[in-house]
C-alpha cells in the first residue's frame, strides 16, 4: 500500500481545518468564513492536483494555520488575564443571571470615583427630594464613559432639563455600565433604578446592544480572536486613512439584527421588560439611538429598525444620527483617538439636547 505524500496529507488537513472554520460560522458568520472556504478550496486542489508548484502553496497555508493557532492561544490567554484584572479593578460579578455583573462602589473611574451605589455619578439619595424631576439613564460604555464622568449625555441632560424647568431641581441618575446589552439595562431598571423613584427613563442605545454574550470589558468578538484582531485592525486602519467607504464593524454587528438569539431575545425582550415597568409606573421612556461613527450610510437601516421597535413598544424614539448629528462634521464628534463608538463631550451634549427636546415635545408636563 502506497502511503500518501506529505503534501497530500497537508492538503487533507487543510480541508479538515477549513471545514471546522466553516462549521464555526454556522450561527453568526464573520470574516473567518472566508479563510475557511479558502482552506477547503486549497486543500481540495492539493488533493486533486498534486505537483511541485502546488506543494509550496499547501505548505505555506499549513504554516499560516500554525501561526494563527499560536496567535489565538496567546491572545485568549492574555485577554483572559486583562479581563480578570479589569473585573477586579472596576467590576464585580453578581448572582443575578440577567445582570451578571455591575460596577463597584468607590473605585476609580477616570479621574473620579464611582458613587456609593456603584454608579458613574455623584452621590445620590434614595429618597427623591420634593419637586425633583428624576431621570434614570440606562446604557453601556457610551453612557458609562469614564473619560466623560461629568460631561456625558446623562449629566448634560440634567443640566439642560434643569435650565428648561427654570432652575427647579432635576436629577439624571446614570445607571450605565460598560458592556451592558438591552436585557441587562432592563434588569438594571427593575432592581437598581426603580428604588430611586424615577419620573422618566432614558435608554442610551448603542449599535452593539443586541449582543447576547457581550459582558465584562475585554470581550473580543469573532470566532477566532487573533484573526479577528488582524482583520478588524486592517479595516479600521483603512477607515482612518480612506474614510467611510470602509466598514470595520459591519460583519460583527449586522448579524445581531437578523438573529432571534440577539434581536428577539435581547432587544425585543429587553424592551418588553422596560415597557412593563413603564406602564406600571406611568413613566415615559425615551430610546436614544447612538450611531456607529465609523459606520457607512447603510447602517441607517439598523437605526431605523431600533426606532420602529421602540415606537412599537410605545417609547419615544430618537435617531441621533438625524436628530443630533446630521449636520455635524465627523471630526467635531470624535475624541482625538477617533474612537468610532465612544464620541466626545460635544457629541454627548448634542445627544442630550435632542433627548430633552423629544421628551418635552411628547411630555411637556415634565417641565412643571
Amino acid at each position: 500500500m502506497r502511503l500518501p505524500s506529505p503534501a497530500r496529507v497537508l492538503a487533507c488537513a487543510l480541508v479538515a481545518v477549513g471545514a471546522l472554520v466553516i462549521l464555526a460560522n454556522r450561527a453568526f458568520p464573520d470574516e473567518s468564513r472566508v479563510l475557511g472556504i479558502a482552506f477547503v478550496l486549497a486543500g481540495v486542489a492539493g488533493i486533486a492536483v498534486e505537483g511541485p508548484r502546488l506543494r509550496p502553496v499547501v505548505e505555506a497555508l499549513a504554516v499560516l494555520i500554525l501561526v494563527f493557532a499560536g496567535g489565538e492561544c496567546a491572545v485568549r490567554r492574555e485577554n483572559g488575564i486583562a479581563a480578570r484584572a479589569y473585573s477586579d479593578r472596576l467590576m464585580h460579578f453578581v448572582d443575578d443571571p440577567l445582570l451578571r455583573y455591575e460596577m463597584q462602589p468607590g473605585v476609580n473611574c477616570g479621574q473620579e470615583v464611582t458613587n456609593p451605589s456603584g454608579m458613574m455619578d455623584v452621590p445620590r439619595r434614595l429618597e427623591k427630594p420634593p419637586g425633583t424631576l428624576r431621570v434614570a439613564c440606562l446604557g453601556d460604555s457610551v453612557g458609562g464613559d469614564c473619560d466623560l464622568f461629568h460631561t456625558n449625555v446623562c449629566a448634560t441632560l440634567e443640566e439642560i432639563l434643569g435650565a428648561a424647568r427654570g432652575g427647579r431641581p432635576v436629577e439624571a441618575l446614570n445607571f450605565s455600565v460598560p458592556g451592558y446589552n438591552t436585557m441587562q439595562e432592563a434588569r438594571s431598571l427593575e432592581i437598581k433604578a426603580l428604588p430611586f423613584s424615577p419620573d422618566v427613563v432614558v435608554v442610551l442605545y448603542v449599535v452593539n446592544d443586541p449582543a447576547p454574550d457581550l459582558a465584562i470589558s475585554h470581550f473580543l468578538p469573532g470566532h477566532f480572536k487573533f484573526e479577528h484582531l488582524l482583520w478588524s485592525g486592517a479595516d479600521l486602519a483603512a477607515w482612518r486613512i480612506v474614510g467611510p467607504p470602509f466598514d470595520p464593524f459591519g460583519a460583527v454587528f449586522r448579524p445581531f439584527y437578523e438573529s432571534p438569539e440577539a434581536w428577539d431575545a435581547v432587544v425585543v425582550a429587553g424592551f418588553d421588560r422596560i415597557r412593563a415597568v413603564a406602564e406600571a409606573r406611568h413613566l415615559p421612556v425615551v430610546v436614544a439611538v447612538f450611531p456607529l461613527f465609523a459606520g457607512p450610510p447603510e447602517f441607517s437601516a439598523l437605526y431605523a429598525q431600533v426606532v420602529r421597535e421602540a415606537e412599537r413598544h410605545g417609547f419615544i424614539a430618537v435617531d441621533l444620527s438625524q436628530a443630533a448629528y446630521r449636520d455635524e462634521p465627523l471630526a467635531a464628534l470624535l475624541k482625538p483617538s477617533r474612537d468610532a463608538i465612544h464620541p466626545n463631550a460635544r457629541a454627548h451634549r448634542l445627544a442630550a439636547e435632542a433627548i430633552a427636546h423629544a421628551l418635552v415635545e411628547h411630555h411637556p408636563a415634565v417641565l412643571r
